[in-house]
């Protein structure tokens, strides 16, 4: 493939024997990237985009959802003399603590109900907290619990009653002992709860529990105790009958329902909380509306600023969420993501930052070194803003199998290891996600076979790869592995189940590049689509570099819909398949050998600006809408092919066809010139977003 001619230092070039294409072909690419490097194009100063500029978007997450209201406590606390803490088993107990949180100005962590999570023991012991709030009976938090947080030194309160009903009464008694109003909610289905938690809890208001059907006597005797005389009901009749608004109203102390927030379900209730109160929209907290207890964590820390809770679906939003995220976009609203990709996945967070109804995930390559006029630091820079208009992930060309073949890493920048940071760095200022390639060594082919055919080696491997990760503060992987025989197919599944198993609960994201196949080839087996999408979020195709050898289109339009129909017809999720697209083209010409006997052609890539300028006469289309033409000089005799709007725009439009995922982008350096960039980037957004 194309794509090994510049992936690597030039002196590694040289030094490399093999490859599918044969010697003389890489020696050739070689002069010609040369002499590409040299091109040097107007550029303006490096500047990373100011963060303002970029639709923001943020996460807090931990490996669980213990660890994850950890997060959120050292995102909001540095200190806490006191702390509020809840099961993370069951939500009844925990769903009024938010307010009590507030209260005493701490966080509100979870814990299993037998023992003291070990996160949460460090967490207070950082804090300094001398007093913890335990919210539920001892099956909610066991006497274990409450003895491991004094043997630590910490006092302890507990707030109980029978049910979850009296407990929130107990909450409610110590976080608000006197209050005229009160927000009442179904104890039995805690989204309700999570839409008013933050806001009830910035403004000092008791959220109490309900049944369905009628009012309990712990609720109504709180209401007395604390003197309220008018409640907000969050739900509509299912959840909180005519019944109980009478039995409000016919209390000794009578009390007015003055307003219900109801839709047609939790989704559409959550937004109808959040449009009605006075929330501080500048940030918007988003979880999970599946589960508790990341949004009853999250609202101890909304609640500082007043900021809302946006319950999110797992799958498609609905229009009235939706219609509320394209509001907060336009006024500048930054997201913060509570939890990981576990319970928000990334398609998910993308319809989050972009508003795209059908998400698309634009993976973009980068390669060459940090700095200069084409270093990835310049191709970054090439992506107008907001970059996240354009872009979702950035791959850099970093790692490579060492030929050891015992599954070291070996990386082009190991010499600068800060380089590798201050790249993520700036990835990171413009809003997209840093996702390393890890590469098959060029030097030796039979590496990946040999590595892969390793239990050891394998672990070894998945173990550089995510120190690599997270030394360099990277979002996930990419891997490249295309130097194999097919007989290492079951074992590439294998590697990537295995590193999916690691990746994946780390919130950590794994793509595989794969040659393009159409079922017709007797080579490329190794690559069994249906198997590896199992254990994937992207399967980027790389549906270029189809003419290598004699003159022709990089990637034809009729090839990449047989490589996709094949894709669709092994069963792959084409939601997770993005289509390879080529940002280069290739001039051929024709040469004959030293007795005269034979041609041969050589091949030098380029972008689409400078390869339009060797025209010397008329520009052709072929099928595929590519345009090429012919011209002579005095190598010899030259074709070109390359990508302009119109093919690219032709390329483009498969992922529509398909329902694809994407697309996977090789690579920005070909479109630094303006002219390239002012064709490509159009489309992308047009497509993407």
């Amino acid at each position: 493939m194309i794509k090994f001619f510049t992936k690597r230092s030039l002196p590694t070039l040289i030094r490399n024997k093999k490859s599918r294409f044969g010697i003389a072909s890489c020696l050739i690419a070689l002069i010609c990237c040369s002499a590409l490097l040299v091109s040097l194009f107007p550029f303006q100063p490096l500047e990373v985009q100011a963060a303002s500029s970029e639709a923001l978007t943020d996460r807090i997450y931990g490996n669980t959802l213990y660890d994850t209201a950890v997060e959120i406590s050292k995102k909001g606390w540095d200190q806490a003399p006191v702390a509020v803490l809840a099961t993370g088993g069951n939500f009844p107990d925990a769903l009024t603590g938010s307010v009590l949180a507030h209260k005493v100005n701490g966080p509100l962590l979870l814990t299993e109900s037998d023992h003291l999570n070990a996160a949460v023991s460090a967490e207070l012991k950082r804090l300094g907290t001398q007093r913890v709030y335990l919210l539920g009976g001892t099956v909610a938090l066991s006497s274990s619990v409450e003895k491991a947080l004094q043997d630590q030194g910490i006092v302890t309160t507990r707030l109980a009653g029978q049910d979850q009903y009296g407990t929130a009464a107990a909450i409610a008694s110590v976080a608000t002992p006197t209050s005229n109003q009160a927000f009442i909610v179904n104890g039995e289905h805690f989204p309700d709860a999570l839409s008013i938690s933050s806001y009830a809890a910035a403004q000092g208001i008791p959220i109490l529990l309900t049944r369905s059907d009628s009012l309990p006597a712990d609720t109504a005797a709180a209401l007395a105790q604390m003197g309220v005389q008018q409640v907000t009901l969050i739900g509509g009749n299912a959840v909180i009958s005519a019944a109980v608004e009478d039995q409000l109203g016919k209390l000794p102390q009578p009390v007015k329902v003055t307003a219900r927030f109801a839709g047609y379900d939790q989704y559409e209730t959550n937004t109808i909380v959040l449009n009605q109160l006075p929330f501080d929209s500048s940030q918007v907290y988003v979880a999970t509306g599946i589960n508790f207890p990341d949004a009853l964590a999250g609202a101890a820390l909304a609640a500082k600023t007043n900021s809302p809770i946006l319950l999110f679906p797992s799958t498609q939003l609905a229009a009235y969420t939706a219609t509320y995220l394209d509001q907060k976009r336009a006024s500048g609203t930054a997201f913060t993501i509570l939890g990981g990709w576990g319970v928000i996945n990334y398609k998910m967070e993308s319809i989050l930052r972009t508003g795209a109804a059908q998400p698309r995930i634009s993976l973009q390559y980068t390669q060459g070194g940090l700095s200069g006029a084409k270093g990835m630091l310049s191709q970054l820079q090439s992506i107008p803003s907001p970059a996240t208009d354009y872009a979702d992930i950035i791959a850099p060309s970093w790692y490579y199998l060492d030929d050891t073949a015992n599954g070291n890493v070996t990386g082009g920048w190991d010499a600068t290891s800060g380089d590798y940071t201050q790249f993520t760095s700036a990835v990171h200022a413009r809003n997209l996600k840093v996702l390393p390639v890890i590469q098959s060594s060029w030097d030796s082919p039979k590496t990946a076979d040999s590595v892969l055919a390793s239990a050891a080696a394998r672990a070894n491997l998945e173990n550089q790869i995510i120190s690599r990760i997270q030394s360099t503060n990277s979002d996930g992987i990419v891997i490249d592995f295309e130097l194999m025989s097919g007989s290492t197919g079951p074992n590439l599944t294998q590697f990537m189940k295995e590193l999916y198993a690691k990746l994946h609960p780390a919130n950590k994201l794994l793509i595989e590049a794969v040659m393009a196949r159409t079922g017709s080839e007797s080579w490329l087996t190794e690559f069994n689509y249906a198997s590896l999408a199992q254990y994937l979020d992207y399967l980027d195709i790389m549906t270029y570099d189809y003419s290598h050898s004699t003159p022709g289109p990089i990637a034809p339009l009729d090839w990449m819909n047989k490589v996709l129909q094949y894709t669709a017809g092994q069963g792959v999720d084409m939601r997770k398949v993005l289509l390879g697209i080529p940002y280069y083209g290739v001039d051929w010409w024709t040469t004959s050998s030293s007795s005269g006997s034979s041609a041969s052609y050589q091949r030098k890539s380029g972008g689409m600006a400078e390869l339009s300028a060797l025209a010397q006469g008329p520009v052709q289309r072929d099928s595929s809408q590519i345009p090429y033409f012919h011209y002579t000089d005095s190598s010899g005799t030259h074709t070109v092919y390359y990508d302009d709007a119109q093919s690219w725009n032709a390329k483009l439009s498969l992922l529509n066809q398909y329902g694809l995922g994407g697309i996977g982008a090789w690579s920005l350096s070909w479109s630094l010139n303006p002219a390239s960039s002012n064709a490509i980037f159009p489309l992308l957004k047009q497509y993407l977003r």
